[in-house]
């Protein structure tokens, strides 16, 4: 009697156990955020300070909404 309460109590564990695991990785690399690449260069500018740090692009995808806008960046440069 004593070995069937002890095999059930693993049995019952074991499958508590295998419901946490569905086989999915946890550690899945995210989505790209995506970014307004006329925000991006603006921000970039702004950052004008002598100990700024670069900027790290890996891992966002720029969207281009500006392309038909030849005034886009005017004001950065002037």
């Amino acid at each position: 009697m004593r070995s069937l309460t002890k095999l059930t109590a693993v049995c019952a564990i074991a499958l508590l156990m295998s419901g946490c695991f569905d086989g999915s990785n946890s550690r899945s690399e995210r989505p790209a955020v995506t970014v307004d690449f006329t925000t991006f260069v603006k921000t970039q500018f702004a950052r004008t300070s002598d100990d700024a740090q670069p900027a790290n692009v890996n891992g966002i995808d720029l969207s281009f909404n500006d392309q038909n806008n030849p005034q886009a960046f005017d004001d950065l440069l002037q």
